[in-house]
């Protein structure tokens, strides 16, 4: 009968697996779970686990790692492995970009060397860039560029202790959105030349804005074969990478086939794109080249506001809401994560509010003279 066999020594990093295997947020979670059913059979099993993984190790004596080369390995793993969008990714360069100048100035050059910064320090980067007029937003999303940096420091054993996780981050305030009334809607809509091929574009743009409340961002990336005109519905790529099913009205459909059949008549084969929109050049539309857009149809209008292409996402949400749109069903067409998020449009749908007001007090439609 074979003896019982002595407790054995095994390297095992299953958690750099996960971290480097390209999985999405449930996938990562539920991986995750078995990790952790994982140790316990091995503890029970008398297995004892030491983790080691060749990137995940810094003996003494090793290389230093230069905080350059420690941010650029951070921004890469925040796009190949947590798949951010470039959009956040290039924020979060911004902000690093200053925490870098700051470490030079104070003759850190070295990633190790951030394990010396405390508290009184870190505040004191932070009032700079206050005093230089960044904004609490700005401030919220830098302070989570540092902490994730000083995390994937420690992750790599670069540093021990992360200074940066113990920050408070200022209060959020969400601003309330400013939304379009109808009939600017319908100025705005109206006022593309759709005899060319640029105005059916910018028509039917404007139409995907306000039909389906994209960001635009998402209007921008929109791709034809995400397109289901027959359904009237689309599939969109937001924040996070995080794909989801957005309605599209009539109007918007029959704009967007009107724009495909000149496009495809007029356009050279060679300058069609799989994009949606596309400037005159053939390549995709840019977010800047969209926000000039309206600018100049506001401009042409004579209109006062200064619009941007969020306020028809705006001018979206809120009219829903104020139509009796469900609003889970609105925080889901917008993409939001949080129902918060989407109850800020609830604080600006006064005329729902005073209709309800006066269709459920006893005494709020009595006309009567005091």
């Amino acid at each position: 009968m074979p003896t019982e066999q002595p407790t054995q020594n095994r390297n095992y990093s299953v958690s750099s697996y996960i971290e480097r295997a390209n999985l999405g947020k449930h996938s990562r979670v539920v991986a995750k779970t078995c990790e952790k059913y994982f140790y316990r059979a091995c503890t029970l099993g008398g297995v004892v686990l030491t983790f080691a993984h060749p990137e995940n190790t810094h003996p003494p004596g090793a290389p230093k790692v230069p905080v350059n080369e420690l941010i650029e390995r951070y921004l890469e793993s925040l796009a190949k492995e947590r798949r951010m969008s470039p959009n956040t990714v290039r924020g979060y360069r911004s902000d690093l970009d200053f925490f870098r100048v700051w470490l030079e100035q104070n003759s850190i050059a070295q990633a190790e060397e951030l394990e010396n910064l405390n508290h009184t320090q870190l505040r004191s980067f932070w009032a700079e860039r206050r005093s230089k007029g960044l904004s609490a937003q700005s401030m919220r999303r830098g302070q989570s560029a540092l902490r994730g940096l000083f995390k994937f420091a420690r992750r790599h054993k670069l540093i021990e202790t992360n200074t940066a996780a113990t920050m408070d981050s200022p209060k959020r305030q969400l601003p309330l959105p400013r939304a379009l009334n109808q009939d600017d809607i319908n100025l705005l809509l109206n006022a593309p030349d759709r005899q060319t091929l640029l105005g059916l574009r910018d028509h039917a743009l404007l139409e995907v804005l306000y039909g389906s409340g994209l960001r635009v961002s998402e209007a921008a990336t929109l791709t034809i074969d995400n397109l289901d005109l027959a359904a009237q519905q689309a599939r969109v790529t937001g924040k996070g990478n995080k794909d989801r099913i957005v309605p599209m009205t009539p109007a918007s459909c029959q704009a967007i086939q009107a724009y495909l059949q000149a496009r495809n008549a007029q356009m050279p084969a060679q300058k069609q794109n799989l994009n949606l929109f596309l400037n005159k050049f053939g390549t995709p539309l840019s977010v800047r080249s969209i926000a000039r857009m309206l600018d100049k149809y506001s401009r042409q209008l004579a209109m006062m506001l200064n619009i941007t292409p969020h306020q028809f996402r705006h001018s979206f949400a809120t009219h829903l809401l104020n139509n009796g749109a469900d609003i889970r069903a609105v925080q889901e067409m917008l993409g939001h994560e949080s129902l918060a998020t989407t109850q800020i449009y609830t604080r600006i749908s006064k005329e729902r509010l005073m209709q309800t007001y006066r269709l459920s007090h006893p005494r709020a439609g009595d006309k009567n003279d005091i």
